[in-house]
């Protein structure tokens, strides 16, 4: 499994990055990070690179591919990886498949890549079908976790991380859920941070492949992609989450009894953090009814979506597709 390093400070982060890696490393830096300077304060090779959701495709692997063989890497090289999800999921994407697999770091810079997307092996681009339709399972060799580095966030950045850490609050720790609700501010302190990356271990752990309970992780993400792809990815993926969770937290009340006190303390909560729970989709019923076809969940029945009997006791069920275009449109 990979090594997760908790560190604080940025000065913490550098100092292991020149102990643990050497001037034959490749260090790939989303361009927002700029400021931070790290090319000056490391000895590895570093180049920034300038991604987001509309760009994460096969042209920006193959950059990378390209970028790769420049700085003429090899398999026992080593890549380290510093950005939010985009760039970590796309850079492991061509690292795994760059002369058949070249060792990676990540150092995730977001509060959402911090939580979820630096862990567990998923890897992967976006093309015409839908979100990370194409990717691989490939684990980082370490995750350097380093808390500082948020304070590099804009506020609204900041909030779509927020999402992934109620989440897995909701599906598997009360604790996290309980104390994101009840703070006056939406600032989470490390020690949640850790808990909210124990909970996705665990459960990856368990189920690498995602044949059974990894799935659960997916909760808000059936409805939240195609918030996603219906607005062109103009709404971000933690946006499209939690409208996605009020959704699913809907379909929940009606298939299994949630209790309404559950979604209303989540309604306060995203009203708390200034976030909208509704979206008027722009495609008609037939074309979201398709865009759910090629979900990586859906087979010939329906889709598998995740809902919630209470807080830490989710089940996953496959509704028919008609059932989930119902509930997104009324």
């Amino acid at each position: 499994m990979t090594n997760n390093i908790y560190l604080k400070t940025n000065l913490e982060l550098i100092e292991y990055l020149n102990s643990r890696f050497s001037d034959e490393s490749l260090f790939i830096i989303d361009s927002n990070l700029n400021n931070l300077k790290i090319d000056e304060q490391v000895n590895a090779q570093v180049s920034y690179f300038d991604i987001n959701e509309e760009t994460k495709n096969l042209t920006s692997v193959e950059k990378i591919w390209d970028l790769l063989f420049q700085h003429n890497l090899n398999r026992s090289s080593e890549i380290v990886i510093i950005g939010g999800g985009v760039l970590l999921d796309v850079c492991a994407f061509a690292s795994s498949t760059f002369k058949r697999g070249v060792s990676f770091t990540f150092v995730p810079s977001t509060l959402l890549s911090m939580v979820d997307a630096s862990h567990g092996g998923k890897n992967g681009f976006n093309n015409t079908y839908g979100k990370n339709q194409i990717g691989t399972f490939t684990l980082p060799e370490s995750v350097i976790v380093c808390y500082q580095l948020l304070d590099t966030l804009p506020e609204d950045n900041y909030k779509d991380g927020l999402i992934e850490l109620i989440k897995h609050g909701m599906i598997a720790n009360e604790k996290i859920f309980n104390s994101m609700i009840t703070k006056t501010s939406f600032n989470v302190d490390f020690e949640i941070i850790r808990e909210g990356i124990d909970v996705k271990l665990k459960i990856v752990s368990e189920d690498f492949l995602e044949g059974d309970k990894r799935k659960l992780l997916n909760f808000g993400h059936t409805v939240g992609h195609l918030v996603e792809k219906d607005s062109n990815y103009e709404i971000t993926h933690g946006q499209a989450v939690a409208i996605g969770i009020y959704y699913e937290l809907l379909i929940s009340k009606e298939q299994l009894g949630l209790p309404k006190e559950i979604i209303d303390s989540y309604l306060n909560y995203l009203n708390q953090i200034e976030y909208d729970y509704e979206y008027n989709f722009l495609s008609n019923s037939e074309k979201l009814i398709e865009m759910l076809k090629h979900d990586k969940k859906s087979n010939a029945k329906g889709v598998d979506i995740v809902l919630l009997y209470e807080i830490g006791n989710p089940k996953v069920i496959n509704l028919t597709f008609n059932e989930v275009i119902e509930v997104i449109q009324h």
